[in-house]
């Protein structure tokens, strides 16, 4: 498919941006969104209807990164107007956000406002950004503050990023705090290393909860500090999962209490759990430091990945939904980023979507268990009308799916 051919990808994403603009609401100069997401409710998750907050996962933020790509290629005074808005609300809000993760709290909103304020030339949107990751506090961290959703390993590296493009010590002393108290709260079994991040029997495995995603950033961290000890732990986390790996299944089991029994071991087939997010945490990895291991791993994860794609096109998309957390959009994206010969899958997934959805006026069916509306990045229309921008270019535009600014 040659780069015309590739417009169509393109003008999908700008019908996603047009129904994202109807739906926000306004007060003065700020806006914000309405959507569902799943909540607890009497012990059951459930989808509720409500307003969204300034984070990257369901938020402002994501909402506001999509457009912002957008605008890059397609410079629409009402698209800015929106971004904008967008941009009062993030401001307004960040500093109610929880302290770590990318996806959840004030670090992905400070990145978040640094590369939109960048794109925008709008120096003190940047400026608050780094203001925000500077009051970051880096004494202690609790169980939930772990994980790259909601903890330091979404933290660390865009403390890196923005340290090496604006050479703030003060950041860079703020990951190397985070990464300590990452290597002390670890659960330590010789060279097998994990860490409880949510309620379950066994430590998490994968990219968002799990092992994956703190391994990484502590990898990360290394390579920034060249301290062996970061190193040490980063190899601990992998080799959790290496111990856990089902050959079997070609996967990584889901640990989550209630997900895996005794009896029988489920394995996620997403960014967030399983294959697909593990693979993207060994192809990050293998170019921080080369290893055949990371690169075998990364094949297995990869085959799995695309196997299921494969079945989803295969049952007409009956199965699966187009969000970038847990849907085919998202997994089709990690393809396109591991596999340059999957490109054309990924593209197929695109078009496959153009096809059932766009050309019969039909909503994207969303994160959400029952499929309902909601516009964020991770779980809404915003996450796919971002994967319809990367395929469109995926040079220009890079995964939102790793923590980073």
């Amino acid at each position: 498919m040659n780069t015309t051919d590739k417009t169509i990808f393109l003008e999908t994403a700008w019908d996603i941006a047009c129904e994202l603009i109807k739906s926000s609401i306004w007060q003065g100069d700020s806006c914000t969104w309405q959507g569902y997401s799943m909540e607890a409710v009497n012990g059951k998750y459930e989808g509720i209807l409500r307003t969204f907050g300034a984070d990257i996962y369901s938020g402002t933020s994501g909402i506001a990164l999509f457009l912002a790509a957008l605008y890059s290629e397609k410079k629409d005074p009402i698209l800015l107007k929106t971004i904008e808005g967008c941009l009062s609300q993030m401001t307004s809000l960040m500093h109610t956000a929880p302290d770590h993760g990318f996806y959840s709290g004030k670090p992905g909103i400070a990145a978040a406002l640094i590369k939109i304020g960048s794109q925008l030339e709008r120096s003190e949107i940047v400026a608050a950004g780094i203001k925000l990751l500077e009051s970051i506090p880096t004494t202690a961290l609790q169980s939930y503050e772990i994980d790259v959703i909601s903890g330091a390993a979404g933290t660390i590296p865009v403390l890196l990023d923005v340290y090496k493009t604006y050479t703030n010590p003060v950041l860079l002393n703020k990951a190397i705090a985070l990464g300590d108290l990452l290597y002390h709260s670890a659960e330590k079994n010789k060279d097998v290393w994990s860490w409880r991040t949510v309620p379950s029997q066994k430590s998490l495995t994968g990219f968002s909860h799990g092992s994956s995603g703190i391994a990484l950033a502590l990898l990360q961290l290394y390579e920034a500090t060249e301290n062996p000890q970061f190193l040490e732990a980063a190899t601990g986390g992998f080799n959790y999962e290496r111990q856990s790996f089902d050959a079997t299944q070609h996967n990584w089991p889901d640990f989550r209490d209630g997900v895996s029994t005794t009896y029988n071991t489920v394995c996620g087939l997403a960014w967030c759990h399983g294959a697909p997010g593990i693979a993207l945490s060994r192809l990050k990895a293998n170019q921080i430091k080369p290893d055949s291991t990371f690169e075998q791993e990364m094949f297995v994860a990869l085959t799995t990945t695309k196997d299921n794609v494969y079945h989803n096109l295969m049952d007409n998309l009956h199965h699966t939904n187009y969000s970038l957390c847990h849907g085919i959009a998202g997994n089709a994206e990690i393809l396109l980023d591991c596999s340059p010969e999957c490109n054309q899958l990924a593209e197929t997934v695109g078009t496959a979507g153009i096809y059932k959805y766009k050309t019969n006026r039909l909503p994207w069916p969303t994160g959400v268990n029952s499929g309902q509306y909601t516009p964020g990045l991770m779980m809404g229309i915003a996450g796919t009308g971002y994967f319809y921008l990367r395929l469109f270019d995926s040079e220009k535009h890079k995964s939102l799916l790793l923590p980073g600014c």
